[in-house]
Protein backbone atom coordinates (compact mmCIF):
# COMPACT_ATOMS: atom_id res chain seq x y z
CA UNK A 1 0.00 0.00 0.00
CA UNK A 2 1.40 3.40 -0.94
CA UNK A 3 1.45 6.43 1.33
CA UNK A 4 -1.27 7.98 -0.81
CA UNK A 5 -3.50 4.98 -0.18
CA UNK A 6 -2.96 5.36 3.54
CA UNK A 7 -4.43 8.83 3.65
CA UNK A 8 -7.90 7.43 2.93
CA UNK A 9 -7.80 4.38 5.14
CA UNK A 10 -7.87 3.74 8.83
CA UNK A 11 -7.15 0.38 10.41
CA UNK A 12 -8.04 -1.25 13.68
CA UNK A 13 -5.51 -3.56 15.30
CA UNK A 14 -4.49 -6.58 13.27
CA UNK A 15 -5.18 -4.83 9.94
CA UNK A 16 -8.99 -4.49 10.01
CA UNK A 17 -9.50 -1.51 7.67
CA UNK A 18 -12.25 1.02 8.44
CA UNK A 19 -13.26 4.23 6.64
CA UNK A 20 -12.44 7.30 8.70
CA UNK A 21 -16.03 8.50 8.88
CA UNK A 22 -17.45 5.23 10.22
CA UNK A 23 -17.43 3.52 13.61
CA UNK A 24 -15.44 6.25 15.33
CA UNK A 25 -16.66 8.45 18.18
CA UNK A 26 -16.77 12.15 17.43
CA UNK A 27 -13.93 12.95 19.83
CA UNK A 28 -11.63 10.59 17.89
CA UNK A 29 -11.73 12.64 14.69
CA UNK A 30 -8.67 14.72 13.98
CA UNK A 31 -8.56 18.42 14.76
CA UNK A 32 -6.45 20.97 12.90
CA UNK A 33 -2.75 20.08 13.25
CA UNK A 34 -0.55 22.20 15.49
CA UNK A 35 3.01 21.44 14.53
CA UNK A 36 6.02 21.80 16.80
CA UNK A 37 9.65 20.78 16.57
CA UNK A 38 10.97 18.31 19.16
CA UNK A 39 14.72 17.86 19.63
CA UNK A 40 15.71 14.49 18.17
CA UNK A 41 18.54 13.24 20.42
CA UNK A 42 16.36 13.33 23.53
CA UNK A 43 13.39 12.18 21.47
CA UNK A 44 15.24 8.97 20.59
CA UNK A 45 15.78 7.99 24.25
CA UNK A 46 13.05 6.01 26.12
CA UNK A 47 13.34 8.41 29.05
CA UNK A 48 9.73 8.54 30.22
CA UNK A 49 7.62 5.92 31.97
CA UNK A 50 3.93 5.25 32.55
CA UNK A 51 2.37 7.36 35.29
CA UNK A 52 1.72 5.06 38.26
CA UNK A 53 -0.79 5.42 41.07
CA UNK A 54 1.46 3.40 43.34
CA UNK A 55 3.40 5.60 45.74
CA UNK A 56 6.95 4.86 46.79
CA UNK A 57 7.49 1.98 44.36
CA UNK A 58 9.38 3.86 41.69
CA UNK A 59 12.89 2.83 40.75
CA UNK A 60 15.96 5.06 40.93
CA UNK A 61 17.64 3.92 37.72
CA UNK A 62 16.82 1.92 34.61
CA UNK A 63 18.66 0.58 31.60
CA UNK A 64 17.39 1.50 28.14
CA UNK A 65 18.54 1.06 24.56
CA UNK A 66 18.73 3.99 22.17
CA UNK A 67 18.59 3.13 18.47
CA UNK A 68 20.62 5.49 16.31
CA UNK A 69 22.39 5.68 12.96
CA UNK A 70 26.15 5.86 13.55
CA UNK A 71 28.72 5.98 10.74
CA UNK A 72 26.18 4.71 8.28
CA UNK A 73 25.07 1.83 10.49
CA UNK A 74 22.04 1.30 12.68
CA UNK A 75 23.38 0.70 16.18
CA UNK A 76 21.92 0.11 19.62
CA UNK A 77 23.46 2.30 22.29
CA UNK A 78 22.96 1.21 25.94
CA UNK A 79 22.12 4.01 28.37
CA UNK A 80 21.30 4.22 32.06
CA UNK A 81 18.71 6.73 33.26
CA UNK A 82 19.28 7.93 36.83
CA UNK A 83 16.26 9.32 38.68
CA UNK A 84 16.10 12.57 40.60
CA UNK A 85 16.12 11.12 44.13
CA UNK A 86 12.71 10.58 45.70
CA UNK A 87 11.05 12.44 42.81
CA UNK A 88 11.68 9.40 40.63
CA UNK A 89 11.97 9.10 36.87
CA UNK A 90 10.11 11.38 34.44
CA UNK A 91 6.65 10.06 33.52
CA UNK A 92 4.01 10.80 30.90
CA UNK A 93 2.85 13.95 32.73
CA UNK A 94 6.41 15.27 32.54
CA UNK A 95 6.41 14.40 28.83
CA UNK A 96 3.28 16.54 28.37
CA UNK A 97 4.96 19.46 30.15
CA UNK A 98 8.19 18.95 28.21
CA UNK A 99 6.27 19.12 24.93
CA UNK A 100 4.78 22.38 26.21
CA UNK A 101 8.26 23.61 27.13
CA UNK A 102 9.55 22.85 23.62
CA UNK A 103 6.56 24.56 22.05
CA UNK A 104 7.32 27.63 24.18
CA UNK A 105 11.03 27.47 23.25
CA UNK A 106 10.18 27.33 19.53
CA UNK A 107 8.04 30.43 20.08
CA UNK A 108 11.05 32.20 21.60
CA UNK A 109 13.12 31.17 18.58
CA UNK A 110 10.47 32.55 16.24
CA UNK A 111 10.51 35.92 17.99
CA UNK A 112 14.13 36.30 18.99
CA UNK A 113 15.84 34.16 16.29
CA UNK A 114 17.92 32.58 19.06
CA UNK A 115 17.53 30.69 22.31
CA UNK A 116 19.54 31.83 25.37
CA UNK A 117 21.43 29.28 27.43
CA UNK A 118 19.33 30.29 30.47
CA UNK A 119 15.64 30.69 29.74
CA UNK A 120 12.91 32.22 31.91
CA UNK A 121 9.44 30.72 31.83
CA UNK A 122 6.42 30.95 34.16
CA UNK A 123 4.19 28.08 35.27
CA UNK A 124 1.23 29.61 33.46
CA UNK A 125 3.22 29.83 30.22
CA UNK A 126 4.27 26.18 30.22
CA UNK A 127 0.76 25.03 31.20
CA UNK A 128 -0.75 27.09 28.39
CA UNK A 129 1.73 25.72 25.84
CA UNK A 130 1.14 22.18 27.07
CA UNK A 131 -2.62 22.62 26.73
CA UNK A 132 -3.26 21.96 30.43
CA UNK A 133 -5.69 23.75 32.73
CA UNK A 134 -4.27 25.93 35.51
CA UNK A 135 -4.91 24.64 39.02
CA UNK A 136 -3.11 24.06 42.27
CA UNK A 137 -2.39 20.47 41.25
CA UNK A 138 -1.08 21.59 37.85
CA UNK A 139 1.25 24.17 39.42
CA UNK A 140 2.61 21.49 41.74
CA UNK A 141 3.20 19.27 38.70
CA UNK A 142 5.19 22.06 37.06
CA UNK A 143 7.36 22.37 40.18
CA UNK A 144 8.03 18.64 40.18
CA UNK A 145 8.66 18.66 36.45
CA UNK A 146 11.49 21.18 36.59
CA UNK A 147 13.08 19.66 39.68
CA UNK A 148 12.75 16.12 38.34
CA UNK A 149 14.20 17.06 34.95
CA UNK A 150 17.04 18.95 36.62
CA UNK A 151 18.00 15.90 38.69
CA UNK A 152 17.60 13.30 35.92
CA UNK A 153 20.89 12.11 34.41
CA UNK A 154 21.55 9.96 31.35
CA UNK A 155 24.73 7.88 31.42
CA UNK A 156 26.21 6.58 28.17
CA UNK A 157 28.42 3.54 27.85
CA UNK A 158 28.24 -0.21 28.23
CA UNK A 159 25.34 -0.46 30.63
CA UNK A 160 24.73 -3.89 32.05
CA UNK A 161 22.19 -5.54 34.32
CA UNK A 162 23.30 -8.45 36.49
CA UNK A 163 20.38 -10.61 37.66
CA UNK A 164 21.25 -12.04 41.05
CA UNK A 165 17.90 -13.14 42.40
CA UNK A 166 14.38 -14.15 41.55
CA UNK A 167 12.16 -11.80 39.69
CA UNK A 168 9.68 -9.83 41.72
CA UNK A 169 6.12 -10.74 40.88
CA UNK A 170 2.58 -10.19 42.04
CA UNK A 171 0.13 -12.99 41.47
CA UNK A 172 2.63 -14.77 39.24
CA UNK A 173 3.04 -11.76 36.92
CA UNK A 174 6.48 -10.22 36.47
CA UNK A 175 7.05 -6.53 36.87
CA UNK A 176 8.96 -4.36 34.41
CA UNK A 177 12.12 -4.52 36.51
CA UNK A 178 13.29 -7.25 38.83
CA UNK A 179 14.01 -7.45 42.50
CA UNK A 180 17.52 -8.58 43.38
CA UNK A 181 19.24 -7.21 40.29
CA UNK A 182 22.67 -5.74 40.75
CA UNK A 183 22.87 -1.96 40.38
CA UNK A 184 23.02 -0.77 36.80
CA UNK A 185 26.40 0.56 35.75
CA UNK A 186 27.91 2.40 32.81
CA UNK A 187 31.53 1.37 32.40
CA UNK A 188 32.35 4.59 30.54
CA UNK A 189 31.01 6.76 33.34
CA UNK A 190 29.84 9.58 31.05
CA UNK A 191 26.67 11.20 32.39
CA UNK A 192 24.67 14.08 30.90
CA UNK A 193 21.86 16.31 32.14
CA UNK A 194 19.00 17.88 30.21
CA UNK A 195 18.59 20.91 32.49
CA UNK A 196 21.48 22.33 34.47
CA UNK A 197 20.77 24.84 37.24
CA UNK A 198 17.06 25.43 37.88
CA UNK A 199 15.93 28.40 39.98
CA UNK A 200 12.33 28.12 41.22
CA UNK A 201 10.22 31.30 41.53
CA UNK A 202 10.76 32.88 44.93
CA UNK A 203 14.35 31.71 45.18
CA UNK A 204 17.45 33.86 44.80
CA UNK A 205 19.28 33.35 41.51
CA UNK A 206 23.02 33.56 40.81
CA UNK A 207 22.81 37.33 40.42
CA UNK A 208 21.39 37.75 43.92
CA UNK A 209 17.94 38.63 42.59
CA UNK A 210 14.60 37.09 43.54
CA UNK A 211 13.37 35.01 40.60
CA UNK A 212 9.79 35.64 39.49
CA UNK A 213 9.87 32.83 36.90
CA UNK A 214 11.60 29.48 36.52
CA UNK A 215 15.15 30.17 35.37
CA UNK A 216 16.39 27.07 33.55
CA UNK A 217 19.90 26.44 32.27
CA UNK A 218 19.70 24.29 29.14
CA UNK A 219 22.34 21.62 28.63
CA UNK A 220 24.64 22.80 25.81
CA UNK A 221 24.12 19.60 23.76
CA UNK A 222 20.33 19.97 23.92
CA UNK A 223 20.32 23.68 23.03
CA UNK A 224 22.80 23.31 20.15
CA UNK A 225 20.95 20.33 18.73
CA UNK A 226 17.67 22.27 18.79
CA UNK A 227 19.25 25.33 17.15
CA UNK A 228 20.80 23.16 14.45
CA UNK A 229 17.38 21.82 13.54
CA UNK A 230 18.17 18.27 14.65
CA UNK A 231 14.47 17.69 15.27
CA UNK A 232 11.37 15.79 14.28
CA UNK A 233 7.91 17.25 13.82
CA UNK A 234 5.09 16.55 16.30
CA UNK A 235 1.43 17.31 15.78
CA UNK A 236 0.92 18.80 19.23
CA UNK A 237 -2.88 18.99 18.95
CA UNK A 238 -2.98 15.23 18.26
CA UNK A 239 -0.64 14.58 21.21
CA UNK A 240 -2.67 16.75 23.62
CA UNK A 241 -5.97 15.12 22.71
CA UNK A 242 -4.76 11.62 23.61
CA UNK A 243 -6.11 10.47 26.96
CA UNK A 244 -3.95 7.53 27.94
CA UNK A 245 -0.52 7.66 29.54
CA UNK A 246 0.61 4.71 27.42
CA UNK A 247 -0.74 6.36 24.26
CA UNK A 248 1.50 9.37 24.84
CA UNK A 249 4.57 7.20 25.47
CA UNK A 250 3.95 5.19 22.30
CA UNK A 251 3.52 8.42 20.36
CA UNK A 252 6.91 9.64 21.60
CA UNK A 253 8.74 6.35 21.02
CA UNK A 254 7.36 5.73 17.55
CA UNK A 255 8.46 9.10 16.23
CA UNK A 256 12.06 7.93 16.43
CA UNK A 257 11.40 4.31 15.37
CA UNK A 258 9.35 5.41 12.35
CA UNK A 259 12.13 7.83 11.40
CA UNK A 260 14.67 4.98 11.48
CA UNK A 261 12.40 2.54 9.64
CA UNK A 262 10.66 4.98 7.30
CA UNK A 263 7.21 4.21 8.62
CA UNK A 264 7.87 0.71 9.98
CA UNK A 265 8.86 -0.11 13.58
CA UNK A 266 9.44 -3.17 15.76
CA UNK A 267 10.25 -3.45 19.46
CA UNK A 268 10.48 -6.36 21.88
CA UNK A 269 7.75 -6.41 24.49
CA UNK A 270 10.21 -7.22 27.30
CA UNK A 271 12.14 -4.03 26.47
CA UNK A 272 9.00 -1.89 26.53
CA UNK A 273 7.93 -3.34 29.88
CA UNK A 274 11.32 -2.40 31.32
CA UNK A 275 11.42 1.07 29.76
CA UNK A 276 7.99 2.06 31.02
CA UNK A 277 7.87 0.09 34.29
CA UNK A 278 4.84 -1.91 33.20
CA UNK A 279 3.61 -5.26 34.43
CA UNK A 280 5.03 -7.91 32.11
CA UNK A 281 2.69 -10.68 30.94
CA UNK A 282 3.50 -14.00 29.28
CA UNK A 283 0.23 -14.52 27.40
CA UNK A 284 -0.29 -12.95 23.98
CA UNK A 285 -3.91 -12.20 24.82
CA UNK A 286 -2.89 -10.33 27.99
CA UNK A 287 -0.22 -8.36 26.09
CA UNK A 288 -2.77 -7.38 23.45
CA UNK A 289 -5.22 -6.39 26.19
CA UNK A 290 -2.50 -4.30 27.88
CA UNK A 291 -1.86 -2.28 24.69
CA UNK A 292 -5.31 -2.42 23.09
CA UNK A 293 -6.70 0.87 24.35
CA UNK A 294 -3.53 2.87 23.60
CA UNK A 295 -3.24 1.46 20.08
CA UNK A 296 -6.91 1.99 19.37
CA UNK A 297 -6.48 5.65 20.29
CA UNK A 298 -3.43 6.05 18.04
CA UNK A 299 -5.15 4.26 15.15
CA UNK A 300 -8.31 6.36 15.51
CA UNK A 301 -6.22 9.49 15.19
CA UNK A 302 -4.43 8.09 12.13
CA UNK A 303 -1.01 8.15 13.74
CA UNK A 304 -0.90 4.35 13.33
CA UNK A 305 -2.02 2.38 10.31
CA UNK A 306 -1.81 -1.04 11.99
CA UNK A 307 -0.14 -2.96 14.81
CA UNK A 308 0.54 -6.58 15.71
CA UNK A 309 1.81 -8.65 18.64
CA UNK A 310 3.93 -11.57 17.40
CA UNK A 311 5.26 -14.37 19.65
CA UNK A 312 9.01 -14.98 19.49
CA UNK A 313 11.83 -16.56 21.48
CA UNK A 314 15.35 -15.49 22.32
CA UNK A 315 17.77 -18.00 23.81
CA UNK A 316 14.81 -20.21 24.67
CA UNK A 317 12.97 -17.46 26.57
CA UNK A 318 9.44 -16.61 25.42
CA UNK A 319 8.85 -13.02 24.36
CA UNK A 320 6.79 -10.96 21.93
CA UNK A 321 7.57 -8.42 19.23
CA UNK A 322 5.28 -5.43 18.69
CA UNK A 323 5.15 -4.37 15.03
CA UNK A 324 3.76 -1.02 13.87
CA UNK A 325 3.06 0.66 10.53
CA UNK A 326 2.79 4.44 10.44
CA UNK A 327 -0.50 6.08 9.56
CA UNK A 328 -1.15 9.13 7.36
CA UNK A 329 -0.93 11.56 10.29
CA UNK A 330 2.71 10.59 10.91
CA UNK A 331 3.63 10.75 7.22
CA UNK A 332 2.02 14.18 6.92
CA UNK A 333 3.85 15.71 9.88
CA UNK A 334 7.16 14.06 8.92
CA UNK A 335 7.03 15.76 5.52
CA UNK A 336 6.91 19.21 7.18
CA UNK A 337 10.42 19.10 8.68
CA UNK A 338 12.24 21.01 5.92
CA UNK A 339 9.70 23.85 5.81
CA UNK A 340 9.60 24.08 9.62
CA UNK A 341 13.39 24.44 9.79
CA UNK A 342 13.26 27.23 7.22
CA UNK A 343 10.42 28.95 9.06
CA UNK A 344 12.32 29.07 12.36
CA UNK A 345 15.74 29.63 10.70
CA UNK A 346 17.26 26.54 12.27
CA UNK A 347 20.52 24.99 11.12
CA UNK A 348 23.20 26.59 8.99
CA UNK A 349 22.17 27.80 5.54
CA UNK A 350 25.65 28.57 4.23
CA UNK A 351 26.23 27.22 0.74
CA UNK A 352 29.53 25.42 1.28
CA UNK A 353 28.72 21.92 2.62
CA UNK A 354 32.11 21.62 4.29
CA UNK A 355 31.31 24.70 6.37
CA UNK A 356 28.12 23.29 7.81
CA UNK A 357 28.84 22.07 11.35
CA UNK A 358 27.53 18.68 12.35
CA UNK A 359 25.26 18.21 15.33
CA UNK A 360 27.28 17.08 18.33
CA UNK A 361 25.64 14.03 19.87
CA UNK A 362 27.33 13.62 23.29
CA UNK A 363 26.02 10.11 23.83
CA UNK A 364 27.93 8.80 20.82
CA UNK A 365 31.19 9.51 22.68
CA UNK A 366 30.59 6.21 24.42
CA UNK A 367 29.99 4.29 21.17
CA UNK A 368 32.60 1.61 20.58
CA UNK A 369 34.61 1.53 17.37
CA UNK A 370 34.54 -2.23 17.19
CA UNK A 371 33.58 -3.73 13.84
CA UNK A 372 30.89 -5.82 15.46
CA UNK A 373 27.47 -4.28 15.13
CA UNK A 374 25.45 -3.41 18.21
CA UNK A 375 22.30 -3.81 16.19
CA UNK A 376 19.98 -6.74 16.45
CA UNK A 377 19.14 -7.92 12.97
CA UNK A 378 16.75 -10.50 14.43
CA UNK A 379 18.26 -12.96 11.96
CA UNK A 380 17.57 -15.78 14.41
CA UNK A 381 13.87 -14.91 14.56
CA UNK A 382 12.03 -16.91 11.87
CA UNK A 383 8.87 -14.83 12.26
CA UNK A 384 10.79 -11.61 11.59
CA UNK A 385 12.41 -13.03 8.45
CA UNK A 386 9.09 -14.41 7.22
CA UNK A 387 7.31 -11.07 7.73
CA UNK A 388 10.03 -9.23 5.88
CA UNK A 389 10.09 -11.70 2.98
CA UNK A 390 6.31 -11.51 2.65
CA UNK A 391 6.44 -7.69 2.58
CA UNK A 392 9.16 -7.68 -0.08
CA UNK A 393 7.34 -10.18 -2.30
CA UNK A 394 4.10 -8.19 -2.01
CA UNK A 395 5.89 -4.98 -2.92
CA UNK A 396 7.70 -6.60 -5.87
CA UNK A 397 4.51 -7.73 -7.60
CA UNK A 398 4.47 -10.48 -10.19
CA UNK A 399 7.91 -11.57 -11.42
CA UNK A 400 9.00 -13.71 -14.34
CA UNK A 401 11.31 -15.66 -12.05
CA UNK A 402 9.53 -15.83 -8.66
CA UNK A 403 11.60 -18.74 -7.33
CA UNK A 404 14.94 -17.11 -8.18
CA UNK A 405 13.67 -13.79 -6.84
CA UNK A 406 12.57 -15.33 -3.54
CA UNK A 407 15.92 -17.15 -3.18
CA UNK A 408 17.79 -13.87 -3.76
CA UNK A 409 15.76 -12.12 -1.09
CA UNK A 410 16.15 -14.90 1.47
CA UNK A 411 19.92 -14.52 1.11
CA UNK A 412 19.68 -10.72 1.38
CA UNK A 413 17.44 -10.87 4.46
CA UNK A 414 19.90 -13.23 6.13
CA UNK A 415 22.82 -10.86 5.39
CA UNK A 416 21.44 -7.37 5.95
CA UNK A 417 20.04 -6.22 9.34
CA UNK A 418 16.28 -6.13 9.11
CA UNK A 419 15.92 -2.47 10.16
CA UNK A 420 18.05 -1.54 7.13
CA UNK A 421 15.68 -3.39 4.79
CA UNK A 422 12.56 -1.89 6.41
CA UNK A 423 14.05 1.57 6.01
CA UNK A 424 14.74 0.92 2.34
CA UNK A 425 11.15 -0.28 1.88
CA UNK A 426 9.98 3.02 3.35
CA UNK A 427 12.21 4.98 0.93
CA UNK A 428 10.80 3.08 -2.06
CA UNK A 429 7.20 3.62 -0.96
CA UNK A 430 7.87 7.30 -0.41
CA UNK A 431 9.30 7.72 -3.94
CA UNK A 432 6.34 5.89 -5.42
CA UNK A 433 3.91 8.07 -3.45
CA UNK A 434 5.60 11.17 -4.89
CA UNK A 435 4.70 9.91 -8.36
CA UNK A 436 8.11 8.67 -9.49
CA UNK A 437 7.96 5.96 -12.16
CA UNK A 438 10.01 3.15 -10.67
CA UNK A 439 9.89 -0.62 -10.54
CA UNK A 440 9.52 -0.94 -6.78
CA UNK A 441 10.94 -4.47 -6.51
CA UNK A 442 14.00 -3.83 -8.68
CA UNK A 443 14.73 -0.48 -7.07
CA UNK A 444 14.45 -1.98 -3.59
CA UNK A 445 16.85 -4.80 -4.47
CA UNK A 446 19.43 -2.29 -5.73
CA UNK A 447 19.27 -0.32 -2.48
CA UNK A 448 19.55 -3.42 -0.30
CA UNK A 449 22.43 -4.72 -2.42
CA UNK A 450 24.31 -1.46 -1.74
CA UNK A 451 23.81 -2.01 2.00
CA UNK A 452 25.04 -5.60 1.68
CA UNK A 453 28.18 -4.42 -0.16
CA UNK A 454 28.93 -1.92 2.59
CA UNK A 455 28.61 -4.72 5.13
CA UNK A 456 31.12 -6.81 3.16
CA UNK A 457 28.76 -9.52 1.91
CA UNK A 458 30.70 -11.47 -0.75
CA UNK A 459 27.59 -12.38 -2.73
CA UNK A 460 26.69 -8.70 -3.13
CA UNK A 461 30.05 -7.92 -4.75
CA UNK A 462 30.00 -10.90 -7.11
CA UNK A 463 26.27 -10.90 -7.86
CA UNK A 464 25.49 -9.55 -11.31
Amino acid sequence: MTNADRTSLLSDSENTVLPLSQNLPKESLLSAPQLLLAEHILGSIPLWEVKSKRVGQGIREKEVIREVFYRGELRKLPLVIYASGDLGLPNSVDLELFRGFERWAIGVLDREKTLPSIVKISASEILHCAGKESSGVAYAEVDRFFLRMKGTMIAAGRARTMPVGKEKSYGGVEQGMTEGRARLRSTKGIAFQIFGTVVVPGQVNGRGEMADKYEVELASWYRESLLMGNCFVVDHSLFREMKGSLSKLLHQLLHNLFFLGRGHAEQRYSDLAGYWQMTRYHSRSRVREQFEEAHRELVSRQFLQSWEVIPTQEHGVKDFVLVWEAGPAWWKTESQLASMKVKYQLGDDRDAPEMIPTVIDPFLAAMTDEKEHAVSSQGDDPSSSARLLYEVMELSGRRKDPQVWEKWWKRAIASVPHPFVWRRIGEVRERKARGEKINMGSYLSKLVKIDAQKLGASWASSDS
